[in-house]
């Protein structure tokens, strides 16, 4: 068994220094942002059997929190955060870093449902162009305006944990090998949605959207003018992406000694395995594992091409 506990801090990362007003230039990028990783990592194994059976079998969990600490701008001014993650259709960015925060935060606007008549539409000033079947967006300072003021955290791209699992046994003569990935707790931004949300090519949730009273609470309507701006960036496109991979499965037969021999062969051996068999995750876009586009891009899902499954039948052969 393995237990490690680890404080990292990253220094001279990039983020954009602000200019004084009078210099006339837009910011640049440089190395002067700073971030904090705390986590810890088990790593644990056990090797078992006898006779004509053997195993092994190695577990390990790894956890770690991120928070910014510096973006660098001069001690008697503001730190300004960074916005990435632009996203199809939705005119805006999808992740800040700021001190305080993990590293690419999601954010945006926290919804609270669906307007199911005009008369509520209209009671709520804030969004003076919605109608029935708009998205609520929330208000979250009362000014009576929803703008860029009201955007809040909605997601965290990085996970809890992350964990693995191998397994490994031999039985006279055939051997198993198995590989599991995961990852938990983390968030993912659909972002490939985007591209259905107005008129066209639209995804089978249109089927669930609201068409009257009572009919979603959760899926707007379709519209051609969306002058509520629907699919602004908000926690409606935040999704659960944890998952269990079954990344490689691997059975193998060898034949034996005394009946190779015969053949003038030292070793033949047939295998069949599998790569990315199965894949268990609440997430509805086509592979949870997808990865970062930069440092400051992280779960934001822009339809990454998914994982292949990958079936190989082979022989290992020695003269």
């Amino acid at each position: 068994m393995i237990f490690d506990i680890y404080e990292k801090n990253t220094l001279d990362m990039l983020a954009y220094v602000p200019n004084p007003g009078t210099a006339g230039l837009e910011p640049g990028p440089s190395n002067v942002a700073s971030a904090r990783n705390r986590g810890a990592e088990l790593a644990i194994g056990y090797q078992g059997g006898e006779d004509d059976f053997t195993y092994d079998l190695n577990a390990n969990i790894s956890m770690y929190r991120n928070e910014v600490t510096d973006l660098g701008a001069p001690v008697d001014s503001l730190n300004q955060p960074i916005f990435t993650g632009n996203v199809f259709g939705s005119g805006d960015f999808v992740a800040i870093t700021d001190i305080g925060l993990p590293i690419a935060t999601f954010w945006g606007f926290e919804t609270a449902g669906i307007y199911q008549t005009d008369e509520e539409a209209m009671a709520d000033t804030a969004q003076a162009n919605a109608v029935a079947g708009d998205v609520i967006f929330v208000d979250q300072n009362g000014d009576g305006v929803i703008n860029n003021e009201d955007k809040v955290v909605i997601g965290n791209p990085h996970p809890a944990f992350t964990y693995g699992f191998t397994a490994g046994a031999k039985y006279k003569n055939f051997d198993f090998n198995l590989f599991l990935q995961g990852s938990h707790g983390n968030d993912i931004y659909k972002g490939m949605f985007r591209y259905d949300l107005n008129t066209t090519n639209l995804p089978i949730s249109a089927l669930d959207r609201w068409t009257g009273e009572g009919t979603s609470f959760d899926t707007p309507r379709v519209t051609h003018s969306d002058l509520n701006q629907n699919n602004r960036v908000s926690d409606r496109f935040i999704e659960d992406g944890s998952y269990l991979r079954i990344k490689s499965l691997m059975v193998g037969y060898t034949l034996p000694s005394n009946t190779l021999e015969r053949l003038g062969i030292s070793k033949f051996r047939v295998y069949a395995s599998a790569n990315n068999l199965f894949t268990f995750t609440p997430y509805s876009g086509l592979d949870p594992e997808i990865g970062t586009r930069g440092t400051l891009e992280i779960g934001i899902d822009r339809g990454f091409y998914p994982s292949p499954r990958i079936y190989n039948l082979g022989i290992n052969v020695t003269f």
